[in-house]
């Protein structure tokens, strides 16, 4: 914005420069630089008076006024101290609590002492589990699959049905209608052996005082941990009770050994009952069949020791290795 220059201040002489304007020449009572206090930021400019001193607000008392200093101790020792701040005071720090692990415990100096213990228990830990592997090897080396403690002449064929053992068809000359077929196959253990054989066939004619026949099918394979083969069980269960009835006697010429009993019971008005049993045994393995005829006829006891021979001959050949 342009226009004419304002007139000087009051009391300033004009310029005598026409050139230079007002503002820019020196006043006539600014003070001397050469006479400014040096330890004054721009001293130059002037003297500096200091504001008054205010004094500190007095807490509690609510005067914002003049300051009282305390009267003087009457006891001596200086200046008694003003009382301390009652109201509004800060409560003093708190330590802050620590999280995480506690403080390790200081050393007992018995580290070498818990080394020793460390190194016992884990060598203690080492040994055991050792025996038992070593246990463990040896059982496995003793009761393996192919172990001679009951390994032998006979084997376990998986697949094949225990009925499928024997001629079911020997009861069809005391009782032709077949009632109930069952059977069961057990393979051996991998480690001990084993291994069994069941079959269980009825016939049974119809009406009051019709004939019946029965055949059971035993097979035992040895286990590596008997003590007793299952033949001996048998015979000494078959051949303990003597007397009128009952008879027994060996088998030559059938596996190692073998042996039949013969029971009979006779009645007046109902079927009588009669039962052959033989059993044999040979190398690794025990079979026992029998039959048991019910019939209002007398016994044909070289029927049924012929037919109970001829299934246990049949199962020792089919299971032969």
């Amino acid at each position: 914005m342009t226009g004419q220059n304002p007139p000087p201040p009051s009391g300033d002489k004009p310029p005598s420069d026409p050139t230079v304007q007002w503002w820019e020449q020196p006043r006539s009572d600014a003070p001397n630089p050469a006479q400014a206090d040096p330890t004054l930021l721009r001293g130059d400019l002037g003297g500096y008076t200091p504001p008054p001193q205010q004094l500190p607000y007095q807490s509690g008392t609510g005067d914002h006024g003049a300051y009282t200093p305390p009267p003087a101790n009457p006891y001596g020792g200086g200046v008694p101290q003003p009382p301390q701040q009652q109201f509004g005071a800060y409560p003093a720090a708190q330590p802050q609590q620590q999280w995480g692990a506690p403080p390790r415990p200081p050393s007992s100096g018995n580290k070498a002492v818990w080394w020793i213990v460390g190194g016992a228990i884990t060598l203690v830990g080492v040994l055991v589990l050792g025996v038992i592997i070593f246990a463990a090897n040896k059982a496995e080396d003793a009761l393996g699959p192919d172990s001679e403690e009951w390994a032998g002449n006979y084997e376990f064929i998986e697949g094949k049905n225990a009925c499928d053992l024997v001629d079911l068809s020997v009861l069809d000359q005391w009782s032709s209608t077949r009632q109930t077929t069952t059977h069961t196959e057990h393979a051996p253990y991998e480690y001990i052996g084993g291994g069994s054989y069941n079959c269980s066939a009825q016939n049974k004619n119809a009406g009051r005082d019709a004939n019946g026949a029965d055949l059971t099918l035993q097979v035992e394979f040895k286990t590596g941990s008997e003590n007793e083969s299952d033949y001996s069980r048998w015979k000494n269960s078959d051949t303990r009770t003597t007397g009128k009835g009952y008879e027994n006697g060996a088998v030559s010429g059938l596996g190692s050994e073998a042996y039949y009993a013969i029971e009979q019971q006779t009645y007046s008005s109902i079927p009588n009952d009669y039962s052959y049993v033989v059993a044999a045994h040979d190398s690794n393995i025990s079979v026992k069949v029998e039959i048991e005829v019910e019939t209002m006829r007398s016994m044909d006891e070289q029927a049924m020791r012929t037919a109970a021979e001829s299934q246990v001959r049949a199962v020792l050949a089919a299971l032969k290795k």
